[in-house]
């Protein structure tokens, strides 16, 4: 694990606590575990979605290179974290035995209905090893106590833009892939465009 210093933050105890700010005040702050792409490959994903945007006319932008992940498992919504919830975040974490693998994405799909359709990556075939990390988060977070409040479809994928139209699956002439190494417990304030990245557990068997 490594920790880069932010998760002091939402705790309790220590020198660098904080007081959390009211709970009608603040941004709301989404945590959740996630896969990063490295950089040349979250420029490179900038780079397709500036394309897709000219050539299907999306109104929005595409999203930052820094902000593309990929969710593993979400934790949750807070206005600040709970400790239980911080601890039972990182000993689920702790608890996962996986060698790195390839993540690939070979196509850009319209997810989502009605007006907002964001633009995304994805494979047809899964990413089964993506899914399989998936599952031991979610097993080893229900060891510790937390389980979700509904179980929702593994669907992984990157998010290149927001509020896109419907447009067919468009296959990419070379796959976005990389491999994946390490994995990310985020806290994301929502409405900001900023993710804190909390610490960082390195993939190995």
């Amino acid at each position: 694990m490594k920790n880069n210093g932010q998760l002091s933050l939402y705790l309790a105890g220590g020198s660098h606590t904080r007081a959390p700010p009211p709970i009608d005040q603040g941004p709301v702050n989404e945590f959740y575990f996630a896969l990063l792409p490295d950089a040349a490959i979250a420029t490179y994903s900038h780079e397709l979605a500036g394309n897709f945007r000219r050539q299907y006319r999306f109104s929005t932008k595409p999203r930052r290179p820094d902000l593309f992940h990929v969710t593993l498992y979400p934790i949750g919504s807070f206005r600040c974290l709970p400790e239980d919830v911080a601890f039972a975040a990182m000993e689920a974490a702790s608890r996962v035995r996986k060698s790195p693998f390839p993540v690939v994405f070979d196509r850009a799909v319209s997810f989502g209905k009605g007006d907002n359709r964001p633009l995304v990556l994805w494979n047809k075939d899964g990413n089964a090893e993506l899914r399989a990390l998936h599952q031991e988060l979610a097993d080893a977070m229900r060891l510790t106590g937390m389980e979700p409040t509904k179980e929702k479809p593994v669907e992984p994928h990157i998010t290149l833009l927001y509020q896109g139209h419907l447009v067919a699956d468009i296959m990419l002439e070379e796959p976005v892939s990389w491999t994946a190494r390490d994995f990310v417990l985020i806290n994301s304030l929502q409405g900001e465009a900023k993710h804190d990245h909390l610490c960082y557990w390195t993939l190995h068997d």
